[in-house]
């Protein structure tokens, strides 16, 4: 199935929606709370922040800690939009179409280029074990 923008906008409605998936992603299989150590540890988001609380001892956990997204103030859903910009566009995403995109000023834009760049380009090493390819002359 392919990953189009109608496919995105019903992921990500909003902000709520991405913070949401963040916290499933990074906290997703979490089996006690690393504060109280209740099993099976049940959270809630917390109004007005970015994060989220421990129902049973109040423990903050702050799914946007050591991300790009990290005190940034620009919405999660114009990251998120731009993410899925980078990995749809072939021949690269500008700073200036990013400015044009979610109307910010230029220094943000690149910045934000810049993050989703750097995101993208971590090396993870070489490909082990059974490796797939096409008809590719390499």
């Amino acid at each position: 199935m392919r990953y189009t923008i109608k496919t995105f906008n019903e992921k990500f409605p909003n902000d709520d929606a991405c913070l949401y998936y963040l916290f499933e992603q990074t906290y997703g299989n979490m089996t006690t709370c690393p504060h109280c150590g209740v099993t099976e540890p049940s959270y809630y988001r917390v109004k007005n922040r970015k994060c989220f609380e421990c129902k049973d001892c109040g423990n903050q956990i702050h799914p946007l800690a050591n991300t790009i997204f990290h005190k940034s103030s620009t919405p999660l859903r114009s990251w998120f939009y731009i993410i899925y910009l980078f990995s749809v566009a072939k021949n690269g995403v500008s700073a200036k179409e990013v400015e044009r995109h979610l109307g910010v000023t230029y220094k943000c834009a690149w910045r934000i280029a810049k993050q989703v760049r750097e995101l993208m380009n971590q090396e993870t090493g070489r490909l082990t074990g059974t490796v797939e390819t096409d008809e590719t002359y390499i």
